[in-house]
């Protein structure tokens, strides 16, 4: 039987392990996004912000399976899951990162959806009912709290079939048109 020690430094190596490759799938994701489309292209801060959020989404898991509840909501919250998933190596240097237009990503767990304005809800309810809401407010800026229309280029954290999608797509087309030449 292994001991104590033993089992725990093979679980470092292996959330090391699992860290590092989780980084690398989403470099290379970058690296091709970038390689493709002008940074300021619609698809392209699309996937920078999908990136971004996945590795939130790391950290704020981490800190709960380490600490037994969710961080606190707010920026505050997601900086202590990024501090937290970064004191063995620097995911995150500098705290969360901003999205894709600059602003900062939405945090709320689910324990503070009624008190917080920033949770999003529709006809259903809220999203993520069980667990955090982790979002970036798209290209427009307007997080659409009750508004689902509004809601539509929302990067969200639980959104699996990754809706906001098929908004950015219709964006990109407009912006890779060739502009005419104002005389």
């Amino acid at each position: 039987m292994a001991s104590e020690r033993e089992r725990r430094r093979r679980g470092c190596l292996v959330l090391a392990f699992l860290g590092g490759t989780c980084l690398l799938v989403l470099l290379a994701g970058y690296l091709i996004v970038a390689v493709r489309l002008p940074q300021d292209a619609p698809l392209a801060r699309m996937y920078r912000s999908e990136a971004d959020l996945a590795g939130l989404v790391k950290a704020v898991d981490a800190y709960f399976r380490d600490h037994g509840q969710y961080p606190p909501a707010g920026p505050e919250g997601l900086r202590l899951a990024t501090d937290h998933l970064s004191r063995k190596a620097n995911y995150f240097p500098h705290g969360p990162p901003p999205d894709a237009w600059g602003r900062p990503y939405h945090y709320v767990p689910h324990t503070a959806y009624d008190g917080d304005p920033a949770a999003l809800r529709d006809q259903r309810g809220y999203g993520a009912p069980d667990s955090y809401q982790l979002y970036s407010m798209g290209a427009d800026g307007d997080a659409g709290v009750d508004d689902p229309e509004k809601q539509g280029d929302n990067i969200c954290s639980w959104d699996e079939a990754r809706s906001w999608r098929a908004a950015y797509r219709e964006r990109n087309k407009d912006f890779m048109r060739p502009r005419k030449q104002s005389r």
